[in-house]
């Protein structure tokens, strides 16, 4: 399949969508309809495209309207064509391009805007937009009487929806151990963030939250229950995606003494260059072992003891600002006098990290 692309939609599209006959059934002035959704900040609107030959083209505009940021909601639309007229002549738009198209579409709204639900309502009739929406995991939730109006005349809709912790490839799956649980964010291909949180205490983060609850290890504040509740008994069997749910079995594997590596791949939501250095470093201190942020800076600088001593500071940043904890091991780092430093889980959890690699009878299978 080509490469799906969205992007925000522009004044200087209204050529290409004209051409395209794309809003042909909402609107007979292309331009207005673009100005006026440019002037709403409710909504927000892309153009869906491929490449072929070096030149874009533009078979749909996707968009969320009556965005709320208080209720973290908005309602979808999509226009698409399904043909469209390129250099060679008339060609037919595959739907696979348009169910990649509102996919993104979701995944910006769960997951650059922090949406919580996203609703779309179309004609009973129009079974083409069902397809798409039951591809993407939508849930049809009710049939609604003369709901919509089109071309002067009301007619019966469908309400299709889905919530940010339903959405199916990109998700949070948690690992229960000892001192609390382990949220593993990321999708069929790459882990992206982990995060530990405490029983008993607040999960943060609106998707790992969400999820949490959905799963029902936390309550409907989002509190963690504490260990041992039922809930966490069968996590593994729920669905998630490929990668994050290798790396719950991973993760389960570590804490019951039967792994000391892992194979995940993972790909760290945020960092900068110089960040990203120092998680590679800090990713090669083995299990069992620690070293300090001196230790670190010194590999950095290639042994210079003055610039590592300069650097020190900076390092202890970067391993605060880690998005992967245990993939990336910064419970190894210790203060240069032995004692335990900061740890984006808590001093307890990191004791814990340290006293089960080192200590204890380690399982091989």
């Amino acid at each position: 399949m080509a490469d799906i692309r969205l992007s925000p939609l522009r004044v200087l599209d209204k050529t290409k969508i004209r051409e395209q006959g794309i809003l042909d059934r909402v609107t007979d002035d292309v331009s207005s309809f673009i100005r006026s959704v440019l002037s709403d900040p409710n909504r927000k609107y892309f153009t869906a495209s491929f490449f072929e030959l070096g030149k874009e083209l533009v078979f749909g505009v996707l968009g969320l309207d009556a965005y709320s940021e208080k209720n973290r909601s908005a309602t979808s639309v999509m226009y698409f064509v399904d043909k469209i007229t390129a250099e060679e002549g008339e060609r037919s738009i595959p739907e696979d391009y348009f169910v990649s198209a509102f996919d993104s579409l979701l995944r910006y709204a769960f997951f650059d805007l922090q949406i919580h639900r996203v609703s779309t309502l179309i004609p009973v009739t129009d079974e083409a937009s069902s397809r798409i929406l039951l591809a993407c995991n939508m849930r049809q939730e009710a049939l609604l009487d003369e709901a919509l109006c089109i071309d002067g005349a009301f007619c019966d809709a469908a309400l299709f929806s889905q919530l940010d912790s339903e959405y199916p490839n990109y998700s949070v799956g948690f690992v229960p151990f000892k001192k609390g649980v382990v949220a593993i964010r990321g999708d069929n291909d790459v882990v992206e963030m982990t995060q530990f949180f405490a029983y008993g205490k607040e999960v943060t983060g609106n998707l790992e939250r969400n999820v949490a609850i959905r799963t029902g290890i936390a309550d409907g504040h989002g509190v963690l229950k504490e260990e041992g509740s039922p809930e966490y008994k069968d996590l593994i069997k729920l669905d998630f995606p490929d990668e994050v749910k290798r790396c719950m079995i991973e993760f389960g594997e570590y804490f019951s003494k039967r792994r000391t590596g892992f194979t995940i791949h993972a790909k760290p939501l945020y960092g900068s260059d110089f960040q990203k250095k120092v998680w590679d470093k800090v990713s090669t201190i083995p299990y069992g072992a620690t070293c300090s942020y001196e230790d670190i800076a010194l590999e950095l600088t290639g042994g210079d003891k003055v610039s590592a001593r300069n650097l020190t500071r900076a390092v202890g940043s970067a391993c605060g600002d880690n998005p992967l904890p245990l993939l990336v091991p910064c419970h190894r780092i210790i203060g240069k006098d032995g004692r335990l430093v900061g740890f984006s889980g808590g001093l307890e959890i990191k004791e814990f990290l340290l006293n089960h690699e080192m200590f204890g009878i380690h399982i091989i299978d």
